[in-house]
């Protein structure tokens, strides 16, 4: 049974990756909802500097180097928003995430941090559906769940 979405909690955190961050970036399906968790100064989201790393060359292949400079300035100066650098045991927890098979290292970062800091992640990257026992997600899109 997927993780729903409730009412906000003053401090509450969530866990973004890529796909949520460019979902909301490029105004696509699922976007809304992290504007409107984004908007709000209460709530805090962590991100692993892998999954930026992902949407930092999103970027840069699709709209050039200043527009993916203008997002890396955007982004740290986002109070609510902290960069999470790839550690050891982060990476241990990734790897046995990556051994159950058909998902991204990289999206092993993402569920890892989740775990780490037990705060939801938010996505529509049906990848995570194969570490769903072990995080919460906050799927993003109707399509993430079918």
């Amino acid at each position: 049974m997927p993780w729903k979405l409730k009412e906000k909690k003053t401090g509450e955190s969530y866990v973004l990756d890529a796909y949520a961050l460019l979902a909301f970036l490029e105004a696509e399906e699922g976007g809304e909802l992290v504007k409107k968790l984004l908007s709000d100064s209460k709530v805090r989201f962590f991100i692993s500097a892998i999954n930026l790393g992902e949407v930092y060359y999103t970027i840069l292949r699709e709209r050039g180097r200043a527009s993916a400079e203008n997002f890396e300035f955007e982004l740290v100066q986002a109070k609510n928003i902290r960069i999470v650098d790839a550690t050891w045991d982060r990476a241990k927890i990734a790897g046995e995430f990556k051994a159950r098979g058909r998902i991204s290292y990289a999206d092993c970062f993402a569920a890892a941090l989740a775990l780490e800091k037990n705060a939801p992640l938010l996505t529509g990257d049906r990848e995570f559906e194969r570490v769903a026992d072990k995080i919460k997600i906050v799927w993003l899109t109707e399509k993430a769940l079918t």
